[in-house]
């Protein structure tokens, strides 16, 4: 690479070099006079849509979420997309400076890459695009076709997709939001396949079956690679068998993948995915360049009439085109050492700053279970945002975002640049053409904070606010028409689901269908089953109207049914261990034990110091406090081992069927200590006909449904 002065007067010499000034003037006004004539045939909808009632427990979850989002869609109805787009097309060209400000902000995206020289940095990414739109074609003649090819799930999602059927589905969105759902059924799942409400809908329910790599038109830069470092057993597993062919054919997926071993079957596929999606993208676009400069040649010599010119629209407004979120740097740094390992790149850039920052070796101590070392090995920080840049033969690590093809981040690292107080360091715009989105280990996630989820959606495939050298001659209808939300995939991997997590497919509008998957859980499977205790169980379900009146109904039930009973005498005076799942109920059920009764109770929570932790541990142990008052998120943090525990009651069921396990096992310590009794401890469980998806976790598929509508309110198993 030469100096920066080397690199100014060459661009220099560009600028001046007037045999390319025609083509891109040519291209430029074509999309700007053509986006004039534009049409607004879409606007969102600013209300949530429905979920199709086949299965009860699936819709009534989904309004449960959706009562805590935040109102995402509020500004949809303050202008179309249409003004939003002429007034960037009439922005004044002097946004070069901002351009260089805002890549500055998002070329280092944590501290400790303020050492770099970001100008030099700016300058190499303007020379490696002009490089790129250089590249011969002799590359992609031995490459796969890149012409259209109907057969190509990528083609007939992104390309072939008739205005007809785009227009059905606007107007079926705005009338009603009812699915067209199927089910299907094995041994060890469940799915529910859902297509948009219209008839012509239905030519996208039918997809192959048989697990084939080859039958998707994959680049063989990749996929021999990939064949090579895998063995059969990669499309070979019960994951692969559920999710390669939706997730290949552009649909929606929801898995529950139960055990947290099997992230690996489903991440190197989606790799795979994602660097398929990106090279076909980019190889489709350098070849139309080629095209559209043979095109202006001959209408420059006489030999194409201008009208007779051909459109190439290819791209969106920004280059990333998929984002990826995870919970922690450790993850981000497994899901990118696969992606480099199938890439096939000659030169990766800033590799050791990426390990340096992002790797870590490190464990969590012995004494946890397997499924929190999984989660908290290596670098836990969950602050990261990372982009990532394909060139013919190099992958550069850290690009900036508008650069970009690929982004990794954790939500709370995306959510602190899209609401940036400081509105110059503010930006959004490169989320605005994201066409494959994933959410890996989405439980995890949620325990972190669920409102940065909703943030980031909330601005992802928006219409952008600033033009960032759009040519939108070039910009794919579609996507004008602020109707990108249909095209993209959305893609959740999940230890479990929860009505949170059920709903980001929910909100999604993918007009090609979703695939919603269910784990069946065996008797013996369930979380019950495997505590091993013959301690008693209590079941305690008390009615609910809906969703949004469920949490005061249960406060309601525990005031009135659950405090006066721990007022009263029981089997032991102390060890009673209430767990609540929500922390906004746990403030509520705290304020009214401290200010209505007189029970001495101590509380750790997730924003406990430690000190405070240790002396709530120790007085609960002690019997100095009767009752511990215990928040889910703190145990999937601390996963403490409680000691004293003879009672448990839980204000609402555990998501994680581990922890159900856990704290029930916690008895079992007391009843080895000798400070309590099988025969007088139990567990008793408060819960409503709108946990289904938690409590089959707990007592399993067959019987969650006569736990959630049979005639009793109680159901006692040991």
């Amino acid at each position: 690479m030469g100096s920066s002065e080397t690199r100014k007067v060459r661009r220099r010499g560009d600028q001046e070099d007037h045999g390319s000034a025609p083509v891109k003037k040519a291209k430029t006004n074509r999309g700007r006079q053509e986006y004039r004539n534009v049409t607004r045939t879409s606007k969102r909808n600013p209300k949530l849509e429905e979920q199709e009632q086949l299965e009860q427990e699936d819709s009534q979850n989904d309004t449960q979420a959706s009562d805590v989002e935040a109102d995402g869609n509020d500004n949809d109805d303050k202008g179309k997309a249409y003004d939003a787009l002429l007034t960037l097309l009439s922005a004044e060209q002097d946004v070069e400076e901002e351009s260089e400000d805002e890549d500055e902000v998002h070329e280092n995206q944590s501290e400790e890459d303020k050492d770099d020289d970001e100008d030099d940095e700016e300058e190499e990414e303007e020379e490696s695009e002009t490089l790129d739109s250089e590249e011969s074609e002799e590359e992609y003649e031995e490459e796969d076709s890149d012409d259209e090819n109907s057969t190509d799930p990528f083609d007939s999602h992104f390309a072939s997709t008739s205005e007809k059927y785009l227009d059905e589905c606007t107007t079926a969105f705005k009338e009603t939001k009812r699915w067209k759902n199927s089910k299907k059924s094995s041994e060890s799942y469940s799915c529910i396949v859902s297509l948009p409400p219209v008839g012509s809908s239905s030519k996208y329910a039918e997809i192959s079956e048989d697990h084939n790599l080859d039958k998707y038109n994959i680049k063989s830069r990749i996929l021999e690679p990939f064949k090579e470092k895998n063995d059969e057993s990669v499309t070979n597993n019960e994951i692969a068998e559920l999710i390669l062919d939706p997730m290949f054919s552009y649909k929606d997926v929801l898995l529950p993948y139960a055990d947290f071993k099997k992230q690996e079957d489903y991440r190197k596929l989606y790799t795979l995915h994602c660097l398929n999606h990106v090279f076909k993208t980019r190889d489709r676009i350098v070849k139309n360049n080629s095209k559209i400069a043979t095109q202006n040649e001959n209408i420059a010599n006489g030999k194409l009439k201008p009208e007779d010119e051909k459109e190439f629209r290819d791209q969106g407004f920004t280059r990333p085109k998929v984002l990826i979120l995870l919970p922690t740097k450790n993850h981000c740094y497994k899901v990118v050492e696969e992606m480099i390992k199938v890439a096939g790149a000659e030169q990766i850039e800033n590799l050791k700053k990426f390990k340096a920052q992002f790797y870590e070796d490190s464990t969590p101590p012995d004494n946890k279970p397997d499924d929190f070392q999984d989660l908290f090995e290596g670098n836990t920080n969950d602050h990261f945002c990372l982009g990532i840049k394909f060139t013919r033969k190099s992958l550069k690590l850290y690009s900036s975002f508008y650069q970009s093809d690929i982004i990794f981040a954790s939500p709370i690292g995306l959510q602190r640049i899209l609401t940036n107080p400081d509105k110059k360091k503010r930006q959004t715009d490169f989320l605005s053409s994201i066409e494959v989105l994933i959410v890996d280990n989405a439980n995890a996630i949620e325990l972190q904070n669920w409102d940065h989820m909703l943030t980031v959606l909330k601005h992802t495939n928006q219409i952008p606010t600033a033009m960032h050298d759009t040519d939108f001659g070039r910009v794919r209808m579609w996507s004008i028409n602020d109707q990108a939300h249909l095209f993209r995939q959305t893609l959740v991997f999940t230890e479990y689901n929860t009505p949170n997590i059920n709903n980001l497919l929910s909100k999604s509008e993918n007009i090609f269908g979703k695939y919603r998957f269910r784990k069946n859980v065996k008797n013996e499977e369930s979380a019950m089953f495997k505590v091993g205790l013959k301690i008693r169980q209590i079941f305690n379900r008390f009615e609910s109207s809906t969703p949004l009146d469920e949490p005061d109904a249960r406060f309601n039930h525990f005031k009135s049914v659950i405090v006066p009973s721990l007022s009263k005498s029981t089997s032991y005076e102390d060890g009673l261990l209430i767990y609540i799942p929500s922390y906004h109920d746990f403030v509520r059920v705290k304020n009214y034990l401290h200010q209505k009764t007189s029970l001495l109770f101590i509380d750790a929570n997730e924003y406990s110091e430690q000190k405070d932790l240790t002396k709530a541990r120790a007085l609960f142990q002690q019997g100095r406090r009767k009752i511990l008052l215990y928040t889910e998120r703190l145990h999937h943090y601390r996963r403490f081992d409680l000691k004293g525990v003879k009672n448990i009651f839980m204000y609402g069921v555990p998501n994680n069927p581990i922890f159900y396990t856990e704290l029930v096992s916690s008895i079992g310590r007391s009843v080895y200590d000798g400070i309590a009794d099988f025969n007088i401890s139990n567990v008793r469980v408060l819960y409503s006909k709108w946990d289904a998806l938690a409590l089959e976790r707990i007592v399993g598929s067959e019987r969650a449904p006569v736990l959630t509508h049979g005639h009793n309110e109680f159901y006692e198993f040991r």
